[in-house]
């Protein structure tokens, strides 16, 4: 979940992910990178922003219908597309340059590439990506960032490995084929970590499987807004699908399905994708396991989120002057333990910091500041080349919007 203050004091005026009070008072120009519930708070008050807010199409037409005090504040921004914003906070005005970059975490979600004359920061939001899709992407090629503020979701070293999506989808695929084979009865509810975030796997999952999945009624009501989730979910628990994800997040200790709850439990598999039980995964090791002797209940590694070793690959390739974290954990509230794992995977950070953050008056944000030792020749890391058989999440990133 962001802790992340949606401030950022290298370029005053503008906010991202956060719509509270102190944002709006502090900005005049607003960004939302997804529509997931921990990167919209304050959309929900009644006033409208003092401001123009800008996002993909998807989240807007999401936006628009979710949160209409706002709908006359959005504009915009397709993935690839370089858009120029005056800040006006006095003489001179400033120049904005904002860039779309794809995320790769649910339908919609993007990265921005903010930079003005004195600075580039990049703000992941929450993201995924793929090496090669990593090198594909033309605005971060030799970017090196002033700042990256960084989707720290899985930044431990026991996060070291999370299998491919791809990987994740053909398991969780055949879990399914594997139960709805032996017994025209049986059925698969889905317990999701999260009541958003599991739109991709929804999409992926309907296409390869060939039958809607039923979900509950809160969640059709913003899916509904998503052309691209049209052939995946569906309000009807009947016989037009045997997958369920209607549970949402609650727990049913009896392994009932709340939509046929006279269903025997026998006939019932329960799968639970999700990365954060899977500490310690390496390459080599099965990405599911049975959890239960009683009952048919698995859990199988899937995550949108970067992991450990994909965040130390990004942050080498990207090679920034400082870090900021998205997301703090919560046995490290002041980020000291993060801050020292962060000089180990970026050596080329200044390792004289004393653990606290640093902050411009009138401003706080979540995360450590490290700056950039004295300039060095920076070593080529990696290499421009494709890399076969890698994820290419951009390349399924839906396309449909309903206006």
């Amino acid at each position: 979940m962001s802790t992340f203050s949606g401030l950022f004091p290298e370029i005053p005026g503008i906010s991202a992910d956060r719509f509270i009070d102190v944002n709006r008072s502090q900005s005049r120009v607003f960004f939302l990178s997804h529509c997931h519930m921990d990167h919209m708070q304050g959309l929900h008050l009644p006033d409208p922003l003092p401001g123009p807010l800008y996002t993909s199409p998807i989240s807007g037409v999401f936006l628009k219908h979710r949160f209409p005090q706002v709908a006359e504040n959005i504009r915009t921004i397709e993935i690839g597309e370089t858009l120029s914003i005056v800040l006006e906070l006095g003489e001179p005005k400033e120049e904005l340059q904002v860039t779309a970059i794809p995320a790769g975490h649910c339908p919609g979600s993007i990265m921005f590439l903010f930079q003005t004359n004195q600075h580039k920061i990049l703000y992941t939001g929450d993201f995924r990506l793929s090496p090669k899709d990593l090198r594909n992407i033309i605005p971060l090629k030799n970017l090196a960032p002033d700042v990256i503020y960084l989707d720290t979701t899985f930044f431990l070293r026991q996060y070291h490995f999370l299998p491919p999506q791809s990987e994740s989808l053909i398991k969780l695929v055949d879990l399914c084929q594997e139960w709805l084979s032996l017994n025209p009865q049986n059925a698969i509810t889905i317990k999701l970590p999260a009541l958003y975030g599991s739109e991709f796997l929804f999409i992926e999952l309907s296409r390869r499987l060939k039958q809607k999945i039923h979900v509950q009624q809160e969640e059709l009501r913003s899916y509904r807004f998503l052309a691209s989730l049209d052939d995946a979910v569906t309000a009807d628990s009947g016989s037009a699908t045997r997958i369920h994800a209607c549970q949402g997040t609650h727990s049913d200790r009896h392994g009932k399905l709340p939509c046929q709850p006279t269903l025997d439990q026998k006939h019932i598999r329960i799968i639970r994708p999700s990365a954060l039980r899977w500490r310690g995964l390496r390459p080599t090791d099965t990405i599911c396991r049975r959890l239960r002797s009683d009952r048919e209940e698995y859990s199988v590694c899937y995550s949108n989120h970067a992991s450990f070793g994909e965040l130390e690959d990004f942050l080498a390739y990207l090679r920034p002057r400082a870090v900021r974290f998205n997301v703090v954990w919560k046995d490290d509230p002041g980020g000291m333990k993060m801050s020292a794992l962060l000089r180990e995977v970026c050596p080329w950070l200044d390792g004289r910091g004393d653990g606290e953050g640093r902050t411009e008056e009138g401003f706080s944000f979540d995360g450590i500041v490290y700056q950039r030792m004295e300039d060095k020749k920076r070593d080529r890391l990696f290499s421009d080349e494709d890399s076969d058989g890698e994820e290419a999440v951009i390349e399924h990133l839906p396309k449909r919007i309903r206006s």
